[in-house]
């Protein structure tokens, strides 16, 4: 017997549905049906999920020992794996780009700088001579202003309104069984499995989704569907709730 299906036999001795062990362990809903599902990746890691196990345990007075063993097991190769790829980092030698040597840049700058300073100071006596020359030799110009352009009127890009997307409404779906119970499947819009297993008589199942979701029921006459909040009575063995409040027929 998978770790899942023990704490759904567990929750169903306590005789407690998700929503009443997600408010005793204040776990939310849906990482409590993935959990019984034996989907532990949306825990955050094996760390988590231990954690998640032991408060279920506690709350449906079950004993965490062998359900630990179990995952430890099953999930111990994970936890090696991760801490030999963590050792690989820090053990990876981290190359650090060469730091310039500003004593040879600011070295060269003064050199050019003493050089240029040279090179001015003879070449000035010939600089005074000749802008002198320049000064005794100049006439009178008549300078004739050169008529400005005319600005050309700029045409700016329009730029396309932006529409937003549509927001992807959520369909909520509550199943309760009565008489001998049924056997259920509720699988997501994308097909992923979301809940798979017998409701007993009085056990409600709650699946929240963004948009559709779909349903196999083994019998119908023995199930009580509730959608965003309104009953619809059904006779389908397969149907799909979608979030305008309404049942199709699946094929």
């Amino acid at each position: 017997m998978s770790i899942g299906s023990e704490l759904t036999a567990a929750r169903e001795r306590a005789d407690m549905t998700i929503e009443q062990l997600s408010a005793a362990t204040r776990i939310r809903t849906g990482l409590l049906i993935a959990m019984e599902a034996d989907d532990f990746s949306r825990c955050g890691g094996n760390f988590y999920a231990r954690g998640h196990i032991r408060a279920i345990a506690r709350v449906v007075k079950a004993d965490p020992a062998p359900l630990l063993a179990t995952f430890d097991a099953e999930h111990g190769a994970e936890d090696e794996k991760s801490r030999r790829e963590e050792r690989a980092v820090v053990k990876s030698p981290t190359l650090r780009p060469a730091r310039p040597r500003w004593a040879l840049v600011v070295g060269a700058i003064l050199v050019i700088l003493m050089g240029w300073g040279m090179v001015r100071l003879f070449t000035l006596p010939s600089d005074i001579e000749a802008n002198a020359s320049k000064t005794a030799t100049t006439s009178a110009t008549v300078t004739t202003p050169t008529p400005k352009p005319t600005p050309q009127p700029t045409v700016q890009p329009t730029k396309k309104p932006h529409t937003p997307k549509p927001p992807v409404l959520r369909t909520e779906l509550t199943m309760t069984a009565k008489n001998d119970g049924t056997y259920l499947t509720v699988r997501d819009r994308t097909d992923r499995k979301i809940f798979q297993g017998k409701l007993t008589p009085g056990i409600a199942q709650s699946v929240t989704s963004a948009g559709d979701i779909r349903v196999q029921v083994g019998n119908p006459s023995n199930l009580i569907v509730v959608l965003n909040g309104k009953r619809v009575p059904t006779t389908l063995t397969k149907f799909t709730a979608h979030p305008n409040g309404t049942l199709t027929k699946t094929n």
